[in-house]
């Protein structure tokens, strides 16, 4: 499973999700989840660090904060009982970099409307469907039909929309001259 799949299958099975002013799971909690080595025991310190500079005209100092690379972490393995095997989390680990290496190219040709048409009801992007000829709303694909009614719309009809309104516009600006 992908990181909203899992995601998802949370949400499904009513399990709820440490934040305080949210009851959905995201993908990007599930990322931070299956990425954090705290969970296989070990304790990771120093990820970043905070650099205070004092202006000579600011009566406080400036705070700016780094992230450090993996190698100036300070690691403790075994700080503490695991919650999975440093077998597992590895076998993760190297699954997520093999799905990331896959990478995205594209299924095809690209829609006419692509990066162009948004859903009128939730404002987020429309992918194209190829199956079905028709655009659909990219939180309902992500989330799935029972978090949001469906949002779609026909290739054909949004065309025949498009170009309508194209037509309006040349005759309204045809009527101005």
């Amino acid at each position: 499973m992908g990181v909203q799949a899992i995601a998802n299958y949370l949400d499904d099975k009513g399990i709820p999700t440490s934040r305080k002013n949210g009851n959905e799971w995201h993908d990007s909690s599930i990322r931070l989840m299956l990425t954090n080595r705290h969970y296989m025991g070990d304790l990771v310190l120093g990820r970043s660090m905070i650099i205070k500079k004092k202006s000579f005209f600011k009566k406080e100092a400036i705070k700016k904060g780094r992230r450090l690379t993996r190698g100036e972490w300070i690691v403790i393995p075994n700080h503490h009982e695991p919650l999975i095997s440093r077998e597992q989390f590895e076998a993760v680990q190297d699954r997520m970099k093999e799905r990331a290496s896959r990478g995205f190219g594209g299924r095809g040709q690209k829609s006419l409307f692509a990066s162009v048409a948004f859903c009128a009801n939730c404002g987020s992007g429309m992918n194209y469907k190829n199956d079905r000829e028709s655009y659909v709303c990219s939180t309902c694909q992500k989330k799935g039909s029972k978090k949001s009614p469906l949002h779609i719309i026909n290739h054909s009809a949004l065309k025949q929309a498009v170009l309508a309104n194209l037509k309006e516009l040349i005759n309204n600006s045809l009527n101005m001259q």
